[in-house]
């Protein structure tokens, strides 16, 4: 027996199962569009309104039947949005500085927001800000140091900033590739301020806590060492890097005057009159900041003021080379704080008397006030003036503590070998005799101070 072909039953015109298939599809297929005619307006059927009947609408729907041609499937697309000055920058993510989506949006009666706003609040809810970039610590530059400088509790070192610790997830679809993103080493230095001892650690997360409720505020740039967030994993505070203190630059300022010792400029200030009243200006106008958000200091001295080039910087109308800003925070409290922590360290030479007599009674906790920082800027700035402390003169450090307590550091500078650039009725005198008053009622306040340093210098 032979076996039909395949086909054979295609040839012979008897139908298969296929050509059922094929008939019952060409029954379903959609039919050829139809030609509509126009239909006279006073003949169309109503309009569903918004006040139909859900029953109704339903009823519409099925007698209208499918849309012919049916309506194209929607698909889900990522669209890239394109965002405002008030959203989320990518800049600012790639900076590595943390974006409080929440803060963003606020209303402006809300902290970090313009408009009034409760500054006991917002330190209550304030939580160190967290650094999110990478940073490994930088080889010893060519004078063999590798550290800015040793406090008793911590030392601040030299770094080189990374790549985000936590990468963003990407983009959908990715943007465009960008040189010199975050991805790229940045070389930006930074100056990393880390626990030298265990007991430390709390105090570093204090002073981390008041670094980012200050920098909240707009004006703090203006006056603070810029902050870029805290490793928790370390305890370390994360800034930018600016080797130069007051400390330093006044020394070296005294050196260059007595090694060209001049009777033309032996009346003026170690650093100069013009800088001297720049740094008086923008150092009380600093204080006045801290005060206005309720910050106490607590450990004003020339060595915790840094002088930031004005170079470059985004102020091109300052006529002096350094911006002064300050830094170290570790003694530092939030007057509105109900348990404010107590001074962690003081230098004497430039603390107020009543608050190197505290320490002789140890059941009174030891806290730095509004006045203690008044007092010790404006020996700060006798230091700028004199080149030396006022109590230089004093060969051993009882003295020199017994002389700190008295509350005269004007009449031990006139005493000393720079008598006359602190001489009776001059602008040094003028400018800080209210400042350094041993009593504290007699004491002017910050905004006192600031009205009669501008007054004295010509402002």
């Amino acid at each position: 027996m032979i076996d039909s072909p395949p086909n054979s039953s295609l040839k012979s015109g008897t139908p298969t199962s296929m050509d059922t298939l094929d008939t019952t599809d060409h029954k379903n297929a959609r039919q050829p569009l139809q030609i509509l005619e126009p239909v006279p307006l006073n003949k169309r059927p109503p309009p569903v309104t918004a006040t139909s009947s859900p029953f109704n609408l339903m009823t519409t729907a099925k007698s209208m039947g499918p849309p012919t041609p049916p309506i194209t499937p929607l698909q889900r697309r990522h669209k890239r949005c394109s965002t405002s000055a008030g959203s989320i920058s990518l800049d600012k993510v790639a900076e590595g500085s943390t974006v409080d989506v929440a803060r963003e949006s606020q209303a402006p009666d809300m902290p970090g927001a313009s408009g009034s706003r409760s500054d006991a609040n917002d330190w209550e809810r304030t939580r160190p800000r967290a650094y999110t970039k990478q940073y490994q610590r930088q080889a010893p530059d060519l004078h063999g140091k590798e550290e800015f400088g040793r406090g008793v509790w911590s030392l601040v070192y030299r770094a080189i900033e990374g790549s985000p610790t936590h990468p963003t997830t990407p983009l959908t679809p990715p943007t465009s590739p960008i040189s010199g993103g975050p991805s790229v080493l940045s070389k930006r230095v930074l100056a990393v301020k880390a626990p030298s001892r265990r007991d430390a650690h709390r105090i570093l997360d204090h002073e981390a806590r008041i670094l980012t409720y200050l920098h909240s505020f707009g004006k703090a740039s203006d006056y603070l060492t810029p902050f870029h967030g805290y490793d928790q994993a370390t305890h370390s505070i994360i800034l930018s890097a600016i080797p130069l203190n007051l400390d330093t630059h006044v020394r070296a300022a005294a050196a260059t005057a007595r090694a060209n010792f001049s009777t033309r400029t032996m009346f003026d200030p170690i650093v100069g009159t013009e800088e001297w009243s720049s740094l008086a200006i923008a150092l009380v106008s600093g204080l006045s900041f801290l005060h206005s958000k309720h910050c106490i200091h607590g450990d004003i001295k020339p060595a915790n003021i840094l002088l930031q080039p004005s170079i470059g910087n985004n102020d091109n109308n300052s006529k002096e080379p350094y911006i002064p800003l300050y830094c170290d925070f570790s003694s530092s409290l939030i007057t509105s704080d109900p348990a404010p922590p107590e001074i962690s360290a003081l230098t004497q030479d430039y603390s107020s008397p009543e608050l190197l007599a505290s320490l002789t009674n140890p059941s009174v906790p030891t806290l730095p006030t509004a006045a203690a920082d008044v007092y010790a800027l404006a020996v700060t700035l006798l230091f700028a003036a004199i080149g030396e402390s006022p109590y230089a003169g004093a060969k051993m450090e009882m003295l020199k503590l017994s002389m700190a307590r008295e509350g005269r550091p004007l009449q031990f500078a006139k005493a000393g070998d720079q008598a006359a650039r602190v001489r009776k009725g001059g602008m040094v005198e003028r400018c800080l005799t209210g400042a350094v008053m041993k009593d504290v009622a007699e004491r002017w306040g910050v905004e006192r101070w600031r009205g009669e340093v501008e007054r004295v210098v010509g402002l």
